[in-house]
């Protein structure tokens, strides 16, 4: 078989290699010369090269989601992923599939991660959807400070291999920490919002302020981590009883 015919087969095959990646093997296996060859197609994608207009519309798909990233809801979308990294599979280095928008933070971290081992590949943007049930959880704690503690939690809706790979992205992303982080940047945003509210319309209105902020964040998904957060906060009594002014006077961990 030759390459050009090789290629198109292992674009057909795209699909079922991310069903079961432990299947398949790259079509440059073994062949230095093959993966420069392959490699150096990626960059037919640069500005006023003859891909640039690929790139651009791969970009363009981001704008359904404001341009944030898929994998940490955040952060601007500014680098085309890999998801089945280029160096374990040259072959798909510029299949538009392959290639994801995400911020640079996520793409460091991710790398060429690919677990070709026992196949737990991370969620891809284009083929996988997230569990539509409640596993993000927040935990809010308030003592001498107001503080903020992201967690899965095992949903009997979704399978073990499918919680397994959620676990994976989180721990390779770092999204604990993140979500945490910007917790901290939301509520200290949010603070006039709360004790005006508070104020006015007392514990109960904060709490059903707090709920629609919940709705609105699960437009974007419930397990959004600003819907998990918000969630959170109108289930908690003593933050919706003037607890939250502990924002005020301490800086949140």
């Amino acid at each position: 078989m030759g390459v050009r015919a090789g290629i198109i087969n292992a674009y057909g095959d795209y699909e079922d290699v991310l069903r079961d990646i432990r299947r398949f093997t790259s079509l440059a296996h073994g062949s230095d010369v093959l993966t420069k060859a392959l490699l150096g197609n990626y960059a037919l994608l640069d500005r006023g090269r003859p891909l640039e207009d690929l790139r651009n519309s791969i970009f363009r798909t981001a704008l359904t989601r404001n341009s944030r990233c898929p994998l940490c809801e955040r952060a601007q979308v500014c680098a085309l992923d890999h998801f089945l990294p280029k160096n374990e599979f040259p072959e798909y280095s510029i299949l538009a599939d392959n290639l994801i928008p995400v911020c640079e933070r996520c793409n460091r971290l991710k790398g060429d991660e690919c677990d070709k081992i026992d196949g737990l590949l991370m969620f891809h943007a284009y083929f996988d959807e997230f569990p539509d049930c409640e596993i993000l959880l927040t935990d809010v704690g308030i003592e001498n400070t107001v503080s903020i503690r992201y967690s899965l939690h095992r949903s009997d809706k979704i399978d073990n291999l499918t919680f397994t790979r959620i676990e994976k992205q989180f721990k390779i992303l770092g999204l604990f920490d993140f979500y945490q982080m910007e917790a901290v940047a939301e509520l200290t945003d949010q603070i006039d919002l709360y004790d005006e509210t508070y104020a006015s319309l007392g514990d109960s209105g904060l709490r059903s302020t707090l709920s629609a902020l919940a709705r609105g964040a699960e437009r974007k998904g419930v397990n959004h981590w600003k819907a998990a957060l918000y969630r959170a906060l109108s289930r908690n009594a003593e933050f919706c009883s003037g607890g939250y002014r502990k924002l005020l006077t301490s800086s949140m961990t």
